[in-house]
């Protein structure tokens, strides 16, 4: 296997040396080989092994066309070992697929569990339930949509409810 920090490989222009610059989706980063070969069987083990070739962008930056903004949380991950997602994180339908395509196992099993925590409103797929309920002679339907509850008072079944839109009902 080669070594990238050996000034015989000019497979790609320039030797990796650290720290290495990436170009990842448009965004830069930069972090060190130790970091990005954390995990060998990985896509980016592999690549900064000398096992895949890398490309390189204008400015000498190891180019990936990936995700720039959810790198982040690759790149993060890498250095700590750790998932720490921001609070109301939504988007780790997106980061699953950045892992899977990285192959770096123990995030995707991370991410498994931090899936299996979101409430099942908050994760992407159709939200919450719909109750009628007839209180004092009025019809009310409640829809209840990830975090909040909208109430909307009707008249007549099929009328258009005070926020203008038109609700149906099917038996």
């Amino acid at each position: 296997m080669p070594n990238l920090n050996s000034p015989d490989d000019n497979s790609a222009g320039n030797p990796l040396r650290d720290p290495v610059s990436l170009n990842v989706g448009g965004v830069v980063y930069t972090t060190t080989l130790d970091t990005l070969t954390r995990w060998p069987d990985s896509m980016l083990g592999a690549m900064f092994t000398g096992q895949i070739p890398v490309l390189r962008d204008s400015r000498g930056n190891v180019f990936i066309d990936r995700d720039g903004k959810a790198f982040r949380h690759i790149l993060n991950y890498l250095r700590s070992s750790s998932l720490d997602l921001p609070d109301g994180f939504s988007e780790l339908a997106l980061l699953r697929r950045e892992a899977d395509f990285f192959q770096i196992r123990p995030l995707l099993e991370d991410i498994g569990r931090c899936e299996a925590a979101v409430p099942l409103g908050l994760r992407g797929g159709p939200l919450g339930a719909m109750i009628v309920v007839n209180v004092d002679s009025k019809v009310r339907l409640f829809l209840s949509e990830s975090n909040r509850t909208v109430v909307f008072r009707l008249n007549q079944l099929n009328e258009p409810c005070a926020c203008g839109k038109s609700v149906h009902f099917t038996n």
